[in-house]
């Protein structure tokens, strides 16, 4: 196998690891386990790392354009993660910091799935799926209880 066909399917792993942890972060919200929503964030954190670095790699290859920026769309929106969230502990999601933080979140989401098309078309239908999960995860936390915290 190809590195950067390794690389793809890195990325695509990841951009369903992500869409279905945060969808667990989204319920556990709603029920009320702070601790476990805290904890599994972390678990989202950690993807920023293999990302940049996949990022990196296909950047240097000389691979198109997409194949590095789109990553990096999620590693943005993981650094705004970690410091709003964990380093600052700001209660942002009741200020007017939630619109650019949102505007980020799903441009990142939206650039994974656009990179699993890229990969082939069966990834990007089953990250699809995994993101219309998170989207109904996060209708059914917001519906219950707001933003949060």
């Amino acid at each position: 196998m190809n590195l950067y066909v390794s690389f793809d399917i890195a990325v695509v792993v990841i951009a369903n690891w992500l869409n279905l942890v945060l969808s667990l972060i989204f319920l556990n919200r709603v029920y009320g386990r702070a601790a476990w929503e805290h904890w599994l964030g972390y678990g989202t954190l950690v993807m920023a790392i293999p990302l940049a670095a996949i990022a990196v790699a296909n950047l240097a290859g000389g691979r198109k354009w997409a194949f590095w920026v789109l990553p990096l769309f999620m590693v943005a929106y993981l650094a705004v993660e970690f410091l709003f969230d964990y380093l600052l502990k700001l209660d942002f999601r009741h200020t007017a910091l939630l619109g650019p933080y949102l505007l980020i979140y799903y441009l990142a989401l939206f650039a994974l799935i656009g990179y699993a098309f890229l990969a082939g078309k069966p990834y990007g239908f089953v990250t699809l799926v995994t993101y219309f999960i998170n989207l109904a995860a996060t209708f059914y936390s917001y519906a219950r209880v707001g933003h949060g915290k």
